[in-house]
């Protein structure tokens, strides 16, 4: 993952811009959109929640401005997803470090080239843990509302487990179990529901594909009868284009909900409408 240029500089500016700093006493910081969407399913109105990447921007090319660690210190916590995601984690300021929260604690994780893959979200039963982590830390925080937070989670919780049935039973009925996406953010989708995920860039989205590895992705495309290249709105989808050009097939998006763009979140889109919308476009490009 990426090393961050800029925290040295917001370290050392964070004095003189906390100076006048709105309260943020009652807000709880999130990295990017799946934990914000986790997050609010729990807090409910009892704390604001405020997500650092702006909208339409990758999270893996994010990094705080020093205003925004500033009104992060004054939080009340900040959470992330951890696992490399967030290569700015590390170079925090003291302060910020003791009340951030990592809510992938305790989540079994994949590797992809002896790197750990950060995609967890992507697994509804993975993000039913995210919750489980997220309610913890609330008891923590704020142990005189823990029953409420605790209504919140299991309300999310019964309709996470309906979404993973949901999966499950449509994969299960799926003739074609490959899945060719345009960086390789599917795997503990992939994982959890037995699909093999075929992918173009690594766990960084504006990783290049060598001539070599696109030659063997074209040769996997034609063996596997795939139908459909998978690519994201917020990554070029040039070479995803070039390689269903080359063998016939058609391009669609699907969604690694790494960032929703302003139209989504205007329309009400959240974590279980984007991936019943991923599933259905999983089924349809693998029938």
């Amino acid at each position: 993952m990426k090393k961050s240029s800029l925290l040295i500089t917001l370290v050392t500016l964070l004095p003189l811009v906390g100076c006048g700093q709105s309260d943020n006493s009652n807000t709880i910081y999130t990295s990017f959109y799946p934990i914000y969407d986790l997050t609010k399913r729990i807090v409910g109105d009892k704390f604001e929640v405020k997500n650092l990447t702006p909208v339409g921007t990758e999270p893996h090319d994010y990094e705080p401005k020093a205003s925004e660690v500033a009104g992060m210190s004054d939080s009340k916590a900040l959470f992330l997803n951890g696992l490399g995601l967030e290569h700015w984690e590390d170079e925090l300021p003291e302060n910020l470090s003791k009340k951030t929260y990592v809510v992938t604690e305790d989540i079994e994780t994949l590797s992809i080239d002896n790197v750990t893959d950060p995609h967890v979200w992507l697994s509804p039963k993975n993000a039913i843990k995210e919750m489980s982590n997220i309610l913890s830390t609330l008891k923590e925080l704020d142990v005189a509302n823990y029953s409420y937070y605790e209504d919140n989670y299991n309300k999310a919780v019964t309709e996470f487990n309906a979404l993973d049935a949901e999966f499950k039973t449509t994969i299960d009925g799926l003739s074609n179990k490959y899945l060719v996406v345009s960086h390789a953010a599917f795997g503990y989708l992939c994982n959890e529901y037995g699909l093999t995920q075929i992918y173009v860039r690594g766990l960084e989205p504006d990783d290049e594909p060598t001539s070599k590895e696109l030659e063997a992705i074209i040769e996997q495309v034609n063996t596997y009868n795939i139908t459909t290249i998978f690519y994201e709105e917020l990554v070029s989808p040039e070479i995803s284009k070039k390689i269903a050009d080359e063998t016939g097939v058609k391009t669609d998006t699907l969604n690694p909900m790494e960032g929703l763009e302003q139209e989504e979140l205007d329309a009400g889109e959240n974590y279980l409408t984007v991936m019943r919308d991923n599933l259905a476009k999983i089924k349809e490009a693998c029938k």
